[in-house]
């Protein structure tokens, strides 16, 4: 009687190891992905825009981690310009000035909607992470 308690019990412990050091790895992989998001991460601050004969002229600061920054006009859900890529020193954990000048095209200058300037990183696959989305005020051109 005393072996097959003893026998239950040590399979239940070695069960029991299995299934905690599954869920430990899950974590940890998660916990990887957070972590690589966080890295990847582009934060912006100290705005400004201004519009001066058609042209859209956005300055501030960039925090850019391992990613590089691009920027496009969009208009209605439709690119209007490349992608085009900020020329950033890229120093490890300081913020950096940009500034980005944008032909504004003749149509979105008097449309109902106002073009935008979208400004994001790049993660390792090349998808698009952190879209900042800039209205350009051409109303006050």
């Amino acid at each position: 009687m005393w072996k097959k308690v003893f026998l239950f019990l040590a399979i239940s412990l070695v069960l029991f190891g299995c299934s905690t050091k599954n869920e430990k790895a899950g974590t940890t992989a998660k916990d990887t992905s957070t972590r690589e998001a966080q890295t990847n991460g582009v934060r912006f601050e100290n705005l400004d825009m201004e519009v001066n004969d058609g042209i859209a002229v956005l300055q501030g600061e960039v925090h850019a981690n391992e990613t590089n920054v691009f920027y496009q006009l969009e208009h209605e859900g439709e690119s209007l310009s490349d992608e085009t890529a900020l020329p950033l020193e890229k120093k490890k954990g300081q913020w950096e000035k940009f500034m980005v000048e944008v032909e504004l095209p003749e149509e979105t200058l008097n449309a109902e909607e106002p073009p935008v300037i979208v400004i994001y990183g790049k993660n390792h696959d090349g998808e698009k992470i952190n879209p900042n989305y800039f209205p350009v005020d051409v109303e006050n051109k």
